[in-house]
């Protein structure tokens, strides 16, 4: 699959708001509080919130569901979605924890909560959902020599015919005691175990990740306190070792001599979310959202090695930038959410889910078409 319909050419000119391609329409609003920094999950075309914080030390353990099949319907006939609230995370309520789905079942932990003296608690417990019965049970944890982590990573891929799922990266802990992570985990749900996989080359937290044809393309993210990391990674499970790693070009303008990358600078953030859609025949890797650049959002063209900025993200007709929005990919249908998040860096946090429509002219503002 590799047709691609190239609306716009910013590796050879700069872009204007009005050549962007695609379009963000509104969603049924979720039913939860407001929050931010969630962990998510897919199962077949229902995507999973847990937990997540709307403010300091208002950590939340509650689980939605979003249905995007049913609901009422746009004017392009697309379905809005509904949300169905289920039971509780058993596990300490938390948020910057992650999620992954093997074999119809969730998966998620990690993440930072607070003890009973009100102290940090980075966390390393695994939990499992199923969803035939609403029902959850821990799991085998992070091993020690994993570390416990916030602000990590994690996905779900095939080595043959087997699915696995991993966690990557993250921070061990607040400012005054934070070590950035490179290594990655590999979970067995059959064994219940998990075995360290080769090491990325870049420390990092608060990155984004997506999967095509069942590589995983790791970008963004923070490596200290204030330096956002601009290299770019693929990660193929079943490759040798030595080429497990594949090094994609930086999200920088890193060529002074070529002009692909002239508006690179507007590819960096941390605490951004990606989420993959059906791009004319094939599906396509985006991010959005983050610490900086936030409003604007980029597609990846990995036939090519090349991002593409798209129509920038909104809320309600104003750009909007936001950090630890939730995001759900739905490869059957090939449609792609974000939402949820704290906008700006107070305590506007927000609980509006969006779709991106991608190759379409119009930049619609109006919610209900």
């Amino acid at each position: 699959m590799s047709i691609f319909v190239l609306s716009i050419l910013i590796s050879c000119k700069g872009t204007s708001e009005e050549e962007l391609k695609g379009d963000w329409q509104n969603r049924c609003v979720f039913s939860g509080a407001q929050r931010a920094f969630a962990a998510t999950f897919v199962i077949g075309n229902d995507g999973y919130v847990v937990g997540g914080t709307g403010g300091y030390k208002a950590l939340l353990n509650d689980v939605y569901k979003f249905s995007h099949q049913v609901g009422s319907k746009d004017s392009r006939g697309n379905s809005k979605g509904q949300w169905f609230q289920l039971n509780d995370f058993p596990g300490r309520a938390r948020h910057h924890a992650v999620g992954f789905s093997l074999y119809g079942l969730g998966y998620v932990g990690t993440g930072l909560a607070w003890d009973e003296e009100g102290e940090q608690d980075i966390r390393r417990d695994f939990w499992r959902y199923n969803p035939a019965d609403d029902s959850w049970v821990e799991v085998a944890p992070l091993p020690e020599k994993a570390k416990a982590r916030r602000n990590a990573i994690a996905f779900s891929l095939k080595v043959g015919t087997a699915e696995y799922g991993y966690v990557a990266f993250g921070s061990t802990g607040d400012a005054d005691r934070n070590v950035f992570l490179t290594d990655i985990w590999r979970y067995d749900p059959v064994k219940n175990e998990w075995t360290e996989d080769i090491s990325g080359e870049t420390k990092r937290a608060g990155a984004a990740v997506f999967v095509i044809n069942n590589r995983a393309y790791i970008c963004n993210g923070k490596n200290s306190s204030t330096e956002t990391v601009t290299d770019f990674s693929m990660f193929d499970p079943n490759a040798s070792e030595a080429d497990r790693w594949v090094s994609l070009r930086t999200m920088s303008n890193a060529n002074p001599d070529e002009d692909y990358d002239d508006d690179y600078l507007g590819l960096q953030r941390a605490f951004g979310t990606a989420y993959v859609v059906w791009v004319g025949s094939e599906l396509r890797g985006h991010i959005v959202g983050g610490n900086s650049n936030g409003s604007k959002n980029w597609e990846y063209d990995h036939n090519e090695d090349l991002w593409i900025q798209r129509t920038q993200f909104i809320n309600n007709g104003k750009l909007s930038g936001r950090e630890g929005m939730i995001s759900f990919s739905f490869p059957e249908t090939g449609r792609g959410y974000v939402g949820l998040g704290r906008e700006g860096s107070g305590s506007a946090y927000r609980d509006d889910i969006w779709e991106f429509v991608p190759l379409v002219d119009d930049y619609i503002y109006d919610d209900n078409k």
